[in-house]
């Protein structure tokens, strides 16, 4: 067994570095926003001393392999995200490889010497500091149904215990808040998809009225009524009424009764 497999026992901290991780999960059931979900990173770089980080959630095909991937960075550089989604790092990326198969804590220094990675991607990746570092994720669980990632660079040149057994305990309360922000960011673009007004429109055939009946309630003709409709079933790329109500629920569009 390596050294960055397996469970770690927490090892003693001191009375304000345990007062802050408790602190962490306190704040990720608390976070609701993107700009209190990097306050916990911010908190949580006391304890760790980190210079970058970012996180992610993939959903994951029933072989384990990533179907699609949703970031929310913390302070990665923009031109490094940018030129590995450029160049399709993520396949040969053999950190991320690793979490989503593995799922256990690594020190990149490690699954670098295990798992040589290609030239290029080491050499721009040096480029911006991002050598050496820790990631751990967690699996599906609970209403969390997709993976995650959470990636820690820094002056990290020697393996730490310590870290490994504090990302351990964090990280799947990470999950669960990074799993609330990431939903909360895709409702938000979801809802931009129909305007107020077909929103209002689709709220009133859930609850089962006719266009009829929606013309009386909003005071516009018939004819209007049945213009936004054809825009929802248009939008939503559904066959029929009820299929528009049940794919705009499912999205978020819609508030679940």
């Amino acid at each position: 067994m390596s050294q960055n497999d397996g469970p770690k026992k927490l090892p003693r901290l001191s009375k304000l570095d345990a007062l802050t991780l408790l602190d962490i999960t306190v704040k990720c059931l608390e976070c609701s926003t993107e700009a209190e979900y990097k306050q916990i990173f911010a908190l949580l770089n006391t304890i760790v001393p980190f210079d970058q980080s970012t996180s992610g959630l993939a959903k994951l095909s029933s072989d384990g392999a990533v179907e699609s991937y949703e970031l929310a960075n913390i302070n990665y550089p923009v031109e490094w995200l940018q030129t590995y989604k450029e160049k399709n790092f993520s396949g040969i990326d053999v950190i991320v490889k690793r979490n989503f198969t593995s799922f256990t804590p690594q020190y990149w220094d490690h699954t670098y010497k295990a798992h040589k990675p290609a030239r290029e991607f080491i050499t721009l990746a040096s480029d911006f500091n991002l050598i050496h570092g820790y990631t751990y994720g967690a699996r599906p669980f609970g209403f969390c149904k997709q993976a995650s990632l959470f990636s820690f660079s820094g002056n990290f040149k020697k393996y730490d215990p310590t870290v490994i057994a504090i990302l351990q305990t964090i990280v799947p309360h990470l999950h669960l808040a990074s799993s609330r922000i990431i939903e909360s960011r895709l409702i938000q673009h979801n809802r931009k998809l129909l305007s107020g007004r077909e929103r209002e429109v689709l709220s009133w055939l859930k609850h089962g009225k006719s266009s009829w009946d929606i013309s009386t309630i909003l005071q516009i003709s018939e004819c209007t009524v049945n213009y936004h409709i054809y825009n929802i079933i248009k939008k939503l790329d559904v066959q029929n009424r009820p299929q528009a109500v049940a794919v705009a629920t499912h999205l978020g569009i819609l508030d679940p009764d």
